[in-house]
């Protein structure tokens, strides 16, 4: 199943992540905030978040 990451900062300044359905329902969220984005990731990675980085896009109608 694909889901959707959501990273974002909390009111207090801290990151958290919420898991997401392909229909936007909240399926998990992360238990703890973290002061640096880094440990947010990893916690996400062990719950199943992995990075797949966007492809790049072609200009079209330009020569190489």
């Amino acid at each position: 199943m694909n889901y959707i990451w959501r990273f974002y900062m909390d009111q207090d300044r801290r990151w958290r992540w919420q898991r997401l359905s392909a229909d936007r329902v909240l399926v998990a969220e992360s238990r703890t905030a973290y002061k640096e984005y880094e440990g947010c990731l990893a916690n996400a990675q062990v719950e199943g978040y992995v990075f797949h980085p966007s492809q790049p896009k072609l200009i079209q109608g330009q020569s190489r």
